[in-house]
């Protein structure tokens, strides 16, 4: 994709979080009975997140996800079931970080 073909696709307003423990969520794998993920959220809106973590972990693009729970610095800040699919994955050798943009599927 070059820059004269991009558009903005977004809907909804985006808010930002500064640092990688001011918003934290805990997630699992929609397909496996697996132990919950944590990691930062860089951005929230009500169509996603924007997350990362320290591990890679074998995501996919397409790759569906439950969101748990979401906390800030100071407390729990909701805890409610919401499934997710992977919309984007950025990460690179020597980074210490995995970078993932998921969209949310149904908000209730």
């Amino acid at each position: 994709m070059t820059a004269t073909d991009y558009s903005e696709r977004r809907q909804h307003v985006r808010v930002y979080f500064d640092g990688l423990d001011e918003l934290q969520c805990r997630f699992i794998r929609a397909t496996a009975a697996a132990e919950p993920h944590a990691a930062a959220v860089h951005d929230l809106s009500l169509g996603g997140l924007h997350l990362s973590l320290g591990q890679d972990g074998g995501f996919a693009v397409g790759g569906h996800l439950t969101l748990l729970a979401l906390a800030y610095r100071t407390g729990q800040v909701c805890e409610m079931r919401v499934d997710m699919v992977i919309r984007w994955i950025f990460a690179r050798p020597g980074f210490s970080r995995l970078y993932m943009g998921c969209q949310f599927l149904d908000l209730p």
